[in-house]
């Protein structure tokens, strides 16, 4: 019983943990510290059983003693109504050795519902991926990859399941490689030779160096009985390509279709994918146990821009997905796109409509499709009737992702997460009618951080606008300490959202957690200048070409807003941001010394040597107009150039396994600062990437960034012995 456990028992022990949790609950409600951000679970991926008796989700909690996040799958009963039926408990029990390393994670139900499907490194190895009947018992390991397993849908069938790992192209391919793989996976781990060669680029994404393999879709069968060996996996995507490709993939980049006769992957084939974003859809035939009896045929040929998010209707006649028009450009408009599978025909169902769609789900009846979608500062979840002859409607607002629906009990519902500025996500639900529109507000399923949250107590939330210069709109958020008081003048922190091409909106965030820094006492303005997806797509592309034109002349006309507030201290405004909203900050530090303090987290500082080290070479290329030595915009841009008048107390941090935004451009700004006998520090992390993820790394993080913003602006700083705790190089 010690790795998973029957639902009885399960349900015993987390009764017994939240009375433990109910004994604290009774202390005076306080603002967010990052301590308690630390306490709280997060919660996500619902899956819910076809006749909604059940909810799977996986919940992940910090662990501070080895500097991780640990998750496990739970499990909420639910009534006929759809409703919690008792508390959540414990599904899996992932600890290895004793030591609580494991992980459990991305739940999937067999079409049967009689079996659930997880990734798993409970054995100490990468990520693997197990089977277990739906009512507890023993895991069942079906995957024992080298670069282990991720991803998994199930058959149609309910008798095997689909999945990625990465092989070497140039072994046979599996089951006949598995072998040759195994051999030369072991070979490269135990080589005392440690370097890399390129030939080419794209050599590096995110946080990893490639290796010489490629990604491939698999599938494996479930044995008969838990005796019965598991048959070697199916390479079902052979060849020297990555199939789903590394990058622009999209959600789910593959889907079976209902009968089990073909499967449909995203891939894109261009050689030179360092600067491609033609993603395309390819179809292969399945024969007998879903091998494959044909060769790949690109559906989406003529569209040379990205083709993602394959998604079968029910009875298999349409395969709707994602798509964009202007190839090279990662933030253009995503439509939902539908081919017909019996006429051929391919037809746009949100071309007419200014939004951009995500996360597509099917109505049960075929005859709709939900999507996810940015509305001014907001989530929004829409349908759309697959006929074309209506718009979308709106089914919700509020934040939602991880779309699920379900027949119910009661009639059909959508699960989804969903989280605010001021509550971290939980599962909620909304039920339809039998036209697909909702038949009253959301509510909340799971209540997994409702012990914590009665501790805490958050700061309101409203939203403020202003007018640019040439007479748009601007939207922000505005979050207030907990006791604000409008007669009171309070300090500001302007946060910047990455992207560019991106937004704040009324959700939850780990990494840039608004109520902490209005738990320390500011005013804090979420900002959504040009560049800010969910005012249209023009409002969108206007911060390409003009990185440091119009978006800064946005967030100086909402900081002008915030100012003029009676409760504001115009003396005492802070800017942070990271990536684009570093660059902005590294931007404004040239630029403007209207700010008392800023924080830059992997922020762009210098164009030319930027667009020479990231790995994505179509994004400079867009967002300048070609390549350095073709566009003036990498020096008319680049916040180097203005380092001459820098002089605003700076925080720079960086991760030297960010291949995104190079630690190098933190340091070179570092160093400018510094030779310009600028006030400003440097917080370097050697093992986190464009984000910080470890639990102690993002204490440490919150804690320097708050003693920083304390010293310059006055509001309330840590305790310092967190920041003494990290390995000073020099001080």
């Amino acid at each position: 019983m010690g790795r998973t456990s029957s639902l009885l028992s399960s349900l015993t022990l987390v009764c017994i943990s939240s009375g433990l949790w109910a004994t604290t609950a009774l202390a005076a409600p306080h603002p967010y510290t990052v301590d308690d951000m630390l306490r709280l679970y997060k919660v996500s991926d619902p899956q819910v059983t076809p006749d909604e008796r059940l909810l799977f989700f996986t919940q992940a909690q910090a662990r501070l003693d080895g500097n991780r996040w640990q998750a496990s799958i739970w499990v909420q009963p639910l009534s006929a109504t759809g409703q919690p039926q008792g508390p959540a408990h414990p599904y899996t029990f992932p600890e290895h050795s004793g030591k609580g390393e494991g992980q459990d994670f991305a739940p999937r139900l067999s079409p049967n519902a009689s079996k659930l499907a997880f990734v798993s490194t409970r054995d100490g190895g990468p990520p693997q991926i197990y089977v277990m009947g739906l009512f507890g018992g023993e895991a069942q390991r079906l995957t024992s990859l080298p670069s282990g397993a991720s991803d998994p849908v199930w058959t149609p069938d309910s008798r095997g399941l689909i999945f990625t790992t990465r092989v070497y192209a140039d072994c046979p391919p599996l089951p006949a490689g598995e072998e040759c793989n195994r051999k030369r996976n072991t070979a490269q781990e135990q080589n005392p030779v440690v370097a890399r060669i390129a030939d080419r680029l794209f050599y590096r994404h995110w946080d990893d160096w490639f290796d010489g393999k490629r990604k491939h879709v698999l599938r494996v069968m479930i044995p008969d009985s838990a005796t019965t060996p598991v048959p070697s996996p199916v390479d079902l995507t052979p060849g020297d390509f990555d199939a789903p490709p590394i990058a622009r993939g999209g959600d789910e980049p593959y889907a079976i279709a209902p009968d089990g006769k073909e499967l449909v992957f995203v891939q894109n084939r261009d050689r030179d994918i360092a600067s491609s974003t033609n993603s395309d859809l390819w179809a292969v035939p399945l024969g007998k146990d879903f091998v494959p009896a044909g060769q790949p045929r690109n559906l989406t040929s003529k569209n040379l821009a990205s083709d993602v998010a394959p998604r079968f209707s029910p009875d298999g006649r349409f395969l709707a997905y994602l798509a964009q028009r202007r190839p090279g450009f990662e933030a253009d408009r995503w439509e939902i796109w539908l081919h017909d599978r019996v006429t051929g025909q391919y037809r746009s169902l949100t071309e007419k409509v200014d939004l951009m769609a995500h996360e597509l789900t099917w109505s049960d009846d075929g005859q709709r499709i939900y999507f996810v979608t940015s509305l001014k500062g907001r989530r929004a979840i829409m349908a759309v009737d697959i006929s074309g002859k209506q718009p979308p409607v709106e089914i919700g607002q509020g934040d939602a992702s991880e779309l699920q629906l379900v027949k119910g009990r009661s009639g059909p519902a959508l699960y989804f997460s969903r989280g605010s500025l001021q509550r971290p996500p939980e599962v909620f639900r909304i039920d339809l009618d039998a036209m697909g529109k909702a038949t009253g507000p959301a509510s909340q399923v799971t209540r997994q951080n409702d012990a914590a949250l009665a501790e805490l107590r958050p700061g309101p939330t409203s939203q403020l606008f202003g007018r640019s210069q040439d007479g748009l709109t601007l939207h922000s958020h505005v979050i207030t300490p907990p006791d604000f008081t409008p007669t009171q003048k309070y300090p500001a922190v302007i946060l910047i959202h990455g992207g560019p091409q991106g937004a704040w909106e009324d959700s939850w965030h780990w990494r840039w957690n608004a109520q902490l820094f209005a738990g320390a006492g500011y005013v804090v303005l979420l900002a959504n200048p040009r560049g800010s997806e969910g005012f249209g797509q023009k409002f969108l592309d206007q911060v390409s070409g003009d990185w440091g034109g119009k978006p800064y002349d946005d967030l100086m006309k909402l900081t002008d807003v915030l100012a003029q507030q009676p409760y504001i201290d115009a003396k005492r405004i802070g800017a942070a941001g990271a990536s684009y909203g570093g660059y902005m900050v590294n931007w404004i530090a040239g630029h403007t010394d209207r700010f008392s303090a800023l924080v830059s987290h992997a922020g762009v500082y210098d164009l030319r040597s930027m667009a020479g080290e990231t790995e994505e070479q179509w994004f400079p290329r867009w967002e300048f107009g070609g390549d350095s030595w073709q566009s003036d915009q990498y020096d008319r841009f680049s916040p180097s150039r203005f380092a001459d008048k820098f002089k605003t107390p700076t925080l720079v941090i960086a991760g030297e396994r960010d291949y995104r935004v190079p630690a190098g451009q933190g340091l070179q700004f570092f160093s400018a600062l510094q030779n310009r006998k600028v006030p400003s520090r440097l917080l370097l992390f050697p093992g986190e990437n464009h984000w910080v993820g470890k639990p102690l790394h993002t204490r440490l993080w919150y804690a320097t960034v708050l003693d920083w913003l304390g010293r310059y602006l006055g509001g309330t700083r840590p305790d310092p012995k967190i920041i003494d705790t990290a390995t000073t190089i020099a001080k």
